[in-house]
């Protein structure tokens, strides 16, 4: 298995809390604004699992600042988080501000309560997730400034992330590159012959390549089924559905890790992404896990995973066939797969690592709008 480094370093070089923190003074609050919930999507995945993890250092809330795309009351969620933020700043107990956003109208309605988190003397960090937000720098540059320059540091999952957040705010900018991390269950039920995809089932996430290569690996292998978990999108609806697929709708997330625990090869052919959760959780639970090399993709799956070209439906059909074939070969996968979250993406590692990014950013002064000035220590 590959020692590739890993995209953070999760190594304790830096203190976990501001002073006091030990010394028996409460706790600090970290408070998380974005989606929140049993809600379809990566970034409400992230906050349920910091929600579970055994901080020490410090404590964690969230505040929903989205019910979900789509949802009624949405954009009202938002309108009482930027009511209860000053609330924050009025406790007195020390609270720092992680705001979660990722393109589009993210950016205008948690890059405004970033703003109003910010005017009103707290901590920020901004957090970007999903795998589109190079489409904003391009597109919206003045807008992704004006959010992004609102935070004492800004945290990323990738590298094009971090490269495209220093073009915008300048190389001295204060950008962590951090990770998603999930729980490790202990050893689920037997695998079945089962291929899993889960997430939006759209052209962003390859699902039309998916559909070509799984009809050609459904001629050859009639025992296997592909199951398909998530909101279906209108490009995909209108495509024939392949044989021996079933499409699951979007599952509550305990009843997703079930099916994900019992599948034996875990499929994510995406065009974009950045560290996605479904790939994490499908390692985690011993899934063979074939992905493209977008976003951290490429470095997660490195000696633990196959990977095949974007838009290469022959390639896809090839290995995932290959792996159906060769049990061996599937058990080795989801073994090492297993491994490296264990080592690298799973919640003890992560806890220590965010206690200490929290907990700079819990003493944070000046940053990005303060003449663009990284935190102390935050860098």
């Amino acid at each position: 298995m590959s020692a590739a480094k890993p995209a953070f370093d999760p190594s304790p070089r830096a203190p976990l809390a501001p002073r006091g923190v030990r010394s028996g003074a409460a706790l600090p609050v970290v408070v998380h604004v974005g989606v929140h919930g049993d809600v379809p999507g990566g970034m409400a995945q992230v906050l349920a699992e910091y929600l579970a993890w055994p901080f020490e250092e410090l404590r964690v809330r969230a505040m929903a600042s989205t019910l979900g795309r789509g949802r009624r009351w949405s954009m009202w969620r938002a309108g009482v988080c930027a009511l209860r933020l000053p609330l924050l700043r009025l406790s007195g107990t020390s609270n720092a501000v992680v705001v979660h956003l990722s393109s589009g109208g993210s950016f205008l309605r948690e890059g405004a309560l970033a703003a109003i988190a910010r005017a009103c003397g707290l901590p920020v960090g901004i957090h970007l997730h999903g795998s589109v937000f190079h489409r904003d720098a391009e597109r919206r540059p003045r807008l992704v400034r004006a959010v992004l320059s609102r935070a004492h540091v800004v945290y990323v999952l990738s590298d094009e992330a971090r490269r495209l957040v220093r073009a915008s705010l300048g190389p001295g900018a204060p950008v962590r590159t951090v990770a998603n991390g999930v729980e490790v269950p202990a050893e689920g039920p037997v695998k079945e012959p089962l291929v899993l995809f889960a997430g939006e089932v759209g052209p962003r996430k390859g699902v039309d390549v998916l559909w070509t290569a799984w009809t050609a690996v459904a001629a050859t292998h009639p025992g296997w089924r592909l199951l398909v978990a998530g909101p279906v999108e209108p490009e995909i609806a209108a495509l024939p559905l392949p044989p021996a697929t079933e499409l699951l709708g979007a599952l509550p997330r305990a009843e997703t890790l079930g099916v994900t625990a019992r599948a034996a090869v875990a499929v994510l052919p995406s065009r974009h992404e950045a560290l996605p959760m479904f790939l994490l959780e499908a390692m985690a639970r011993g899934c063979a896990t074939v992905g493209t090399p977008v976003g951290d993709v490429a470095r997660l799956l490195d000696g633990c995973g196959a990977l095949v070209p974007v838009d290469d439906a022959d390639a896809l059909a090839t290995t995932l066939a290959g792996l159906i074939d060769d049990p061996a070969a599937l058990a080795e996968l989801g073994a090492a797969a297993r491994e490296r979250v264990r080592e690298r993406y799973s919640a003890p590692v992560l806890v220590r690592m965010f206690e200490r990014e929290w907990g700079l950013l819990l003493g944070a002064r000046g940053g990005i709008a303060g003449g663009r000035r990284g935190a102390r220590g935050v860098g």
